[in-house]
């Protein structure tokens, strides 16, 4: 099937809009966030800082007004802080919660209590931090300590840890903080703390961050998120004459995907490149292109762990064997990705073999009609939805309710590029 394609603005960036969120509550001031995700992920942030007794208003659809309370400003809160299906919530909120002055107690869904949380865990009780838990899982229990580090190694190349421990190295008032990853994972947290006036320097792998840190409130907008444009840009590739997505975030350790794209032969370029609040910001030009199989190593995984369902997908409509292997993060995502695209591909005749860290998977496959299981994860979900509409209508998924976790206009944007899904 074919579709004319066209222009498109989508949703601010997922991973930029927290960090907004949390670092607006924690500046002294107001800060204005434009173009935020409104998102079940994102709400469970603001519920989390309103409860903890900061003002944050939403002005329109997309637009928040927060008022900081600065670093040592939060309040106690009786219940329990529910980051329901967001690890990026819950796993940046611990390196937060384990420096306040008070206990506090956070939780999540069914769905993200089956995530791991020893990676964040450890380093900080490491590190003094009292951290009450069963097993290293969420529901997990925080009592004041006051605790500071001078060093600290992350054992996951994950962003998400990396950015917990450096919220809690804000609060560390007399020495410098020097957190170290073995892979250097995407930098949103340096780079916006850089532009509210953190003095912070990142050096290869390891960033420093000087004592005595207070945030200055901005006026942020947040550029379009490149993992949601990711299922766009699958559809440009199988179906679209020609395809624009505007103002699109291109942050160095964000484009892992669009360069795997390149090395498949997919017709894509860049265009009005520039600087947007400490991040490059551009147009990303999708052309309709014949996919060839690549292999994929452990170095280039990190930069693409959310793309990877689409990247699937996409593989098994390439010509030749697409290989995959470093992918071990995949299994403790919002379900088992690679367990879940394995399902996926079989129960709709396709042939895929995974192993413990990746797969292995040819093309060019005619995939025929079945239902797809989510496991309630969006991003499981909107390739169902791309495969439906590019591959075969009769391809259906079990719930596309989760969608709204991270991309909640996701069918108002295909529409605008002239992709009609069900009724």
């Amino acid at each position: 099937m074919n579709f004319s394609g066209g222009s498109v603005s989508i949703v601010g960036d997922k991973s930029i809009s927290h960090r907004a969120v949390i670092f607006g509550a924690l500046a002294e001031g107001v800060s204005k966030i434009n173009n935020v995700l409104i998102s079940g992920d994102t709400k469970a942030t603001i519920q989390i800082f309103q409860n903890l007794g900061v003002n944050i208003k939403l002005l329109d659809q997309n637009t928040l007004e927060i008022s900081g309370v600065g670093l040592n400003g939060l309040k106690q809160f009786d219940g329990e802080l529910d980051a329901i299906n967001s690890g990026t919530t819950a796993r940046l909120l611990m390196g937060l919660l384990s420096k306040q002055n008070f206990s506090s107690k956070l939780t999540g869904s069914n769905q993200l209590k089956k995530r791991p949380m020893d990676r964040i865990i450890d380093p900080l009780v490491e590190q003094g931090a009292k951290i009450v838990s069963k097993d290293k899982y969420l529901p997990v229990e925080f009592q004041p300590s006051n605790f500071n580090f001078d060093v600290v190694k992350t054992n996951k190349p994950s962003a998400q840890v990396k950015s917990g421990l450096i919220i809690a190295s804000l609060y560390n008032k007399e020495n410098s903080s020097t957190i170290i990853e073995d892979i250097s994972t995407r930098d949103h947290t340096e780079r916006l703390l850089g532009y509210m006036g953190v003095d912070l320097i990142r050096m290869g792998n390891q960033v420093t961050i000087s004592p005595n840190a207070s945030l200055s409130p901005v006026n942020l907008t947040v550029p379009g998120d490149p993992s949601s444009a990711a299922f766009l840009i699958a559809v440009g590739l199988l179906s679209c004459e020609k395809l624009i997505i505007n103002n699109l975030l291109l942050n160095e350790r964000r484009i892992g995907f669009l360069k795997i794209i390149k090395k498949m032969g997919g017709n894509v370029s860049i265009d009005n490149i520039q600087k947007i609040n400490n991040e490059n910001v551009g147009d990303v030009i999708i052309l309709k292109s014949n996919l060839n199989g690549v292999s994929i190593s452990k170095d280039e995984v990190a930069d693409m762990v959310d793309e990877f369902p689409i990247f699937t997908l996409l593989a098994s409509q390439a010509s030749g064997e697409t290989t995959v292997v470093g992918a071990e993060e995949l299994r403790v995502k919002e379900s088992d990705r690679i367990a879940a695209m394995e399902k996926f591909i079989l129960n709709l005749g396709g042939e895929i073999r995974t192993q413990k860290d990746g797969f292995k998977i040819s093309g060019k496959q005619f995939l025929q009609a079945g239902t797809v299981e989510s496991n309630d994860d969006h991003r499981i979900a909107m390739t169902a939805i791309v495969a439906n509409v590019c591959i075969n209508s009769k391809i259906e998924v079990d719930n596309i309710d989760c969608i709204s976790d991270s991309y909640p206009s996701f069918f108002e944007d295909l529409l605008k590029i002239g992709v009609h899904y069900g009724n």
